[in-house]
């Protein structure tokens, strides 16, 4: 008996061990994964929103459910980089300015996922401009949002 307690022992620090692996190398990246976010968000208000006005209605469902398919193996693990970053530096740095990125990181998921995917779902049916002007409009929070978690993570790497 003593033996599996042993052997159940050893692998859940070997997880441990893993996810600490994990945690660090985020933690030493986190600037160029926030870095990434930025450069995401900015293009996504700036060119590619924008650009839905332009895509003629007979194409717009097709060209959206592509653009949908691929913005995510962008932009997902980024995020969740960005939010295993974000939480755990909460805990394992002495800076107050962490909970400040948190909570931009927060609340840019708060809006991505409350406001944004229902929009995605929406034009999903059919080109609709008062959605696409939804979408650009409350893209500027998550914008907003996401360069406040870029710059605190600036000041905390030079301070």
């Amino acid at each position: 008996m003593k033996e599996c307690k042993d052997e159940s022992s050893h692998a859940k620090n070997d997880d441990f061990r893993q996810m600490s692996i994990l945690l660090e190398f985020i933690h030493e990246h986190a600037l160029s994964i926030d870095f990434g976010m930025l450069i995401l968000i900015w293009m996504v208000q700036i060119i590619v929103y924008p650009t839905f006005h332009k895509v003629v209605e007979e194409e717009f469902v097709t060209w959206h459910r592509t653009y949908c398919n691929a913005i995510g193996f962008f932009v997902l693990p980024v995020m969740v980089c960005q939010l295993m970053e974000a939480s755990s530096a909460c805990f394992f740095t002495p800076e107050n300015l962490a909970w400040v990125k948190l909570l931009a990181v927060l609340g840019a998921w708060a809006i991505t996922f409350l406001i944004s995917a229902p929009c995605h779902r929406n034009l999903q049916e059919g080109k609709d401009t008062l959605v696409i002007d939804r979408l650009v409009r409350t893209n500027w929070w998550r914008t907003v949002l996401w360069t406040i978690a870029f710059v605190v993570s600036v000041v905390i790497y030079y301070s």
